[in-house]
């Protein structure tokens, strides 16, 4: 018998499963509006603009690893060898 060879899903399908996914219930939680009462005195905009700042941060370092301490760190132990 013969194995059955998937292809992989086209790009066009990804995109619309992941806008089903991810758009849809965003788009229903807009619409719907519902009331989060464990929410009220908390300054959402001040959280997420903490969060983005940290994931900035974050990236930034992973970025600075990757280019100028893990290039060293290969050499020095490419040259131990």
């Amino acid at each position: 018998m013969q194995k059955d060879k998937k292809k992989p899903p086209c790009a066009v399908c990804r995109l619309v499963r992941i806008y089903l996914l991810v758009a849809v219930p965003i788009i229903l939680i807009m619409w719907i509006r519902p009331e989060v009462s464990r929410l009220k005195g908390f300054a959402l905009t001040d959280m997420f603009a903490t969060m983005i700042g940290a994931m900035l941060v974050v990236t930034i370092l992973w970025k600075a690893y990757h280019e100028f301490w893990k290039p060293k760190l290969d050499a020095a132990r490419k040259n131990k060898d």
